[in-house]
């Protein structure tokens, strides 16, 4: 296989980790006996057929033709842990391994020593489902918060990945804060090929479109984050387009950039903190009552999924170089802060140990870990 997970304690086998993922999920979407997934692999995957025929003097038998399809693309692997997951379910970056287990950076940027249920060496994709915990992000008037359905979408777009052979893992799993410094360095370390950090907004007054106001902010300086955006933005548009609804679109919908005002450098921290390729998408308007409509029905955390998972295989897979890009109307100078680390309270993280010998532990940058006005850690 195209990737390594290197099992400690009590593994999960990547199968049983992918129908652990897809449980409770039902993808409506995904009828019949192929998938969208299998749709597109037959699109884009090498397809090598081979038909074998042997004669006698009195039969000919010929074997069935066989058909290989490979999507993801090789990984340069060297089995050093460099994620791990917890028992309960939490993802840290590691530090070292030492005797008692593993050296890891908790959720709060604090240190400890686990003993994990699953490492990982390395990934195509990390997938970041925005806020959680104590940070919800928007809400609808009758509780539906933005931070479950970046969840829920972000489980499914990891099944629907998995199926198709890509490694891929989430910042969190569960309902736990997770500061942006921490989301961060689990995608660095791991050397991962894209990050996608999933959002959806909370404005109650918008123009309104026949189109997906889907918003995909990219790295400036990044050509490749950029050509993401706009596959993103193709994809979103067309699984959307079912759809016969009013959507909400301001004139920055599309493939943009989301610039500082008083730098002029990216202002989401999430894309402007990663050494790693990364997007941050405001896929859909919980201020919508039309669009909160299709949420509440799952229909459209399903859409999204679709169109996240296509996205990502054409993104690995193709050269195309996406469409619908925007300039910003606008630039930020704030937008309220969130994914900070001050008052963070660390989850249950299972057995720890604690860090009783001189261990050379690399420190974040202080000034970055700061809740400060500048974006540092506003999460969009």
């Amino acid at each position: 296989m195209m990737f390594i997970r290197t099992p400690l304690r009590g593994p999960l086998s990547k199968s049983a980790r992918g129908a652990v993922m897809a449980l409770g999920l039902v993808l409506t979407a995904c009828s019949g006996d192929s998938s969208p997934a299998d749709d597109l692999a037959r699109e884009v995957a090498e397809t090598t057929t081979t038909s074998t025929t042997t004669t006698t003097t009195t039969t000919t038998t010929t074997t069935p033709p066989t058909t290989t399809t490979s999507l993801a693309p090789p990984l340069d692997v060297d089995d050093v842990p460099r994620v791990a997951r917890t028992t309960t379910d939490v993802v840290l970056p590691v530090l070292s391994e030492v005797s008692d287990g593993l050296l890891v950076r908790t959720t709060c940027q604090n240190t400890t020593i686990i003993q994990p249920a699953e490492v990982d060496d390395r990934v195509h994709v990390v997938l970041d489902p925005g806020h959680g915990g104590s940070e919800p992000g928007a809400a609808t008037d009758d509780g539906i918060a933005e931070k479950d359905v970046n969840l829920e979408v972000a489980l499914q777009t990891e099944a629907l990945l998995l199926e198709q052979g890509f490694d891929v893992i989430l910042t969190r799993y569960t309902d736990i804060r997770m500061p942006l410094l921490t989301r961060v360095e689990i995608a660095d370390r791991l050397e991962a090929d894209l990050l996608v950090s999933i959002h959806h907004q909370g404005t109650e007054q918008f123009p309104t479109s026949s189109e997906s106001g889907v918003e995909v902010f990219y790295q400036q300086d990044s050509s490749e984050s950029r050509r993401f955006a706009g596959i993103l933005v193709e994809e979103t548009r067309e699984e959307f387009s079912v759809f016969d609804i009013e959507w909400f679109a301001g004139v920055d919908a599309g493939a943009v950039y989301r610039p500082n005002t008083n730098t002029g450098a990216d202002f989401y921290g999430m894309i402007r903190l990663p050494e790693t390729t990364s997007v941050l998408a405001e896929m859909a308007f919980l201020g919508n009552e039309a669009e909160v409509d299709l949420i509440r029905s799952g229909e459209l955390q399903q859409a999204e999924a679709i169109a996240l998972s296509q996205a990502i295989i054409r993104w690995l897979t193709t050269d195309d170089p996406g469409s619908g890009f925007v300039e910003p109307s606008f630039s930020l100078l704030s937008a309220g802060g969130g994914g900070g680390v001050s008052g963070c309270e660390d989850p249950d993280l299972g057995e720890t140990f604690d860090v009783v010998e001189e261990l050379d532990v690399p420190d974040e940058d202080e000034e970055e870990a700061q809740d400060t006005g500048s974006g540092i850690a506003d999460e969009g």
